[in-house]
């Protein structure tokens, strides 16, 4: 049977690969190591996210997105299990638009491509199905990063529901938006609206209310908006 730490790792992975590839993946991993999912412990896992897991999944995605995945992953290991810090060498937030197209393939284990999530539109899951505790820096750039995935998304703020800008991952300088989102928070509460999207020429800026936040999502004129909205109603914020 196995224990927490290892159905944590594969739940975490799950959410950006199929659940068959990052179950193959870990116990692949783990095997090469000797270690077993029944007693693998969260140092030894930890060790796993920054080495050889890290090396495996940045064969199927940009080496960026995996580090960041996997770096959120041992965030909230490292959370959970106070003595297994997280071994990752911290450089800094890297936005996803920022990622490099990647298009190896990793075919060694016999995985083809319905095993793994990509992010064209037409393919793509939804969000994952976490809740987010926006009062923590760690889930706002959990939730930032998560967003960034989307097709056409250049940047996205957290905010609160005044108005004010908490966190902000962005191509380009967005902070002059900060405006558009302090009076899209006075909209809501005035009125009970629950997503408001904005065409401001090249861009498009959603906002959507989450509890004592919103979050402000700027694409660019090609997205998908109405996908970008649904994606939004789909967050859920931790009680």
């Amino acid at each position: 049977m196995t224990n927490a730490v290892y159905t944590m790792t594969v739940r975490a992975l799950a959410g950006v690969v199929s659940e068959r590839a990052a179950e193959t993946m870990v116990r692949s991993v783990l095997r090469e190591q000797n270690l077993l999912p029944e007693n693998v412990s969260a140092q030894e896992m930890q060790r796993m996210l920054s080495g050889p897991l890290l090396s495996r999944l940045s064969t199927v995605m940009p080496a960026a997105r995996a580090r960041r995945e996997l770096l959120a992953l041992s965030a909230q290991m490292a959370d959970r299990y106070p003595k297994a810090p997280t071994l990752f060498i911290e450089s800094g937030p890297s936005a996803t638009w920022d990622d490099a197209p990647d298009t190896e393939m990793w075919n060694d284990l016999g995985l083809g491509a319905d095993d793994f999530e990509f992010d064209d539109p037409e393919y793509a899951a939804g969000l994952p199905g976490r809740s987010y505790d926006l009062n923590t820096t760690m889930d706002q750039d959990t939730l930032i990063q998560t967003l960034g995935r989307l097709s056409g998304v250049q940047g996205v703020m957290v905010c609160r529901a005044s108005g004010e800008v908490l966190r902000v991952r962005a191509v380009r300088d967005a902070n002059s938006l900060a405006g558009v989102v302090a009076a899209s928070a006075m909209l809501f509460q005035k009125r009970a609206l629950r997503l408001l999207s904005a065409d401001l020429g090249g861009q498009t800026v959603c906002v959507c209310p989450l509890g004592e936040h919103c979050v402000a999502v700027i694409a660019s004129s090609q997205a998908n908006v109405g996908r970008l909205l649904v994606e939004l109603q789909q967050i859920k914020v931790a009680a």
